[in-house]
C-alpha cells in the first residue's frame, strides 16, 4: 500500500506508547527516503484493536504491484 519511487515496501508495526495509558502507535520508516517516519495513534475504547487492525491494512501489498 504505502511504497517509495523505489518500489521499497515501508513495514508498519504496532507499538504501545510509554508515555501515554491506554495509547497505541502504528510506526512506518521508510528508509529509502532518509528515514521518514509515519505515525497513527490510537487511544480509547479498543485502541490496540484498531491499531492491529490499521497496521495490517497498511501491510497489504499495493493492488498491481
Amino acid at each position: 500500500m504505502a511504497r517509495t519511487k523505489s518500489a521499497t515496501k515501508i513495514v508498519y508495526e504496532v507499538v504501545k506508547s510509554l508515555h501515554v495509558m491506554d495509547e497505541w502507535r502504528v510506526e512506518g520508516i521508510d528508509y529509502d527516503r532518509d528515514g521518514q517516519g509515519y505515525l497513527a495513534l490510537f487511544s480509547g475504547p479498543n485502541a490496540k484493536e484498531r491499531a492491529e487492525e490499521y497496521a495490517r491494512f497498511k501491510n497489504l501489498p499495493s493492488a498491481g504491484s
